[in-house]
């Protein structure tokens, strides 16, 4: 059994309730103050997920410790709805999937860092090798195709006429292949349109033309640096996590995220047993000194 951290889970929620904005002092009031915060925890959930330990741009606005809205026409709720909009069509952060298909926003910093662990190269061809080796569907080839083809950014109900995926029997699909080309960042969402029936859908475009500069400074990152980049911030953010936890967020293998604990040694990451949360935990001791 590891040697027990000199951490307390009280100390840890108090840190998180800093970091995430929990607090009724601390929440957020305009879409400025939700684009410096992004910008401050590099990458956030949109709303809480029970699974994970993430900031979240939910409670960031709530003010609170609250898993969730108790209905959906809460303030805070039309906040949240409305700036994790506003901020991608702004270029302001990211939007995406990139973690376990939940819905981030991610601060410009720190996209390269996740696109440098993609198998992109920053080129618009970069799809032909995924999809040849298996790792690219034939939907996401063809929606990936149907907005090269177009030249410009194009909203859903474009998409789902350009790659042939219309109809009910295919909204799976096509949800499933935007879902893929989000993750892998080879798209990203651009804007809003109200050309459809219920007046709302996502706009993409391509990701190198929405945001050339994610993978420029991308190509200067190795991909241990990116993954030691992405556990430091996080851990800077939860304070201290469970090991397995970490390695199921990021899908990296426990020997893997025992690498990058023995590169961030010295900045102040450790790993042990935290009293109240498990025999097994990394975090970060700078937060708690």
């Amino acid at each position: 059994m590891p040697d027990s951290l000199p951490v307390s889970l009280p100390a840890i929620e108090a840190h998180r309730d800093d970091v995430y904005h929990r607090r009724p002092q601390l929440r957020l009031h305009s879409v400025d103050d939700a684009a410096r915060w992004i910008d401050a925890v590099g990458f956030a959930f949109v709303f809480s997920t029970r699974d994970f330990e993430m900031p979240t741009l939910w409670n960031a606005v709530d003010g609170s410790r609250r898993p969730g809205p108790s209905h959906l026409r809460e303030h805070s709720v039309g906040l949240v709805w409305d700036w994790k909009d506003k901020l991608p069509v702004q270029r302001r952060v990211f939007y995406a999937k990139l973690l376990r298909a939940k819905p981030m926003l991610v601060s410009l910093h720190y996209a390269p860092y996740f696109y440098a662990l993609t198998e992109n190269f920053g080129d618009p061809e970069d799809y032909l090798a995924e999809y040849e080796a298996g790792t690219l569907t034939l939907e996401a080839k063809k929606v990936y195709e149907a907005l090269l083809a177009h030249g410009q950014a194009a909203s859903t109900g474009v998409l789902r006429r350009a790659s042939g995926l219309e109809g009910k029997g295919n909204v799976s699909r096509f949800d499933r292949a935007i879902a893929q080309l989000q993750r892998s960042m080879k798209i990203a969402k651009v804007g809003i349109s109200d050309a459809n029936r219920w007046g709302y859908s996502y706009v993409y475009d391509l990701l190198p033309r929405a945001f050339p500069q994610i993978p420029e400074q991308a190509r200067a990152l190795g991909r241990r640096e990116s993954m030691a980049a992405l556990l430091r911030q996080h851990l800077q953010n939860v304070g201290a996590v469970p090991t397995r936890q970490v390695s199921r967020l990021f899908e990296w293998d426990v020997p893997t995220a025992e690498r990058l604990v023995g590169d961030l040694a010295e900045q102040g990451v450790a790993r042990g047993a935290v009293d109240g949360l498990a025999d097994d935990c990394l975090a970060w001791l700078p937060a708690f000194r």
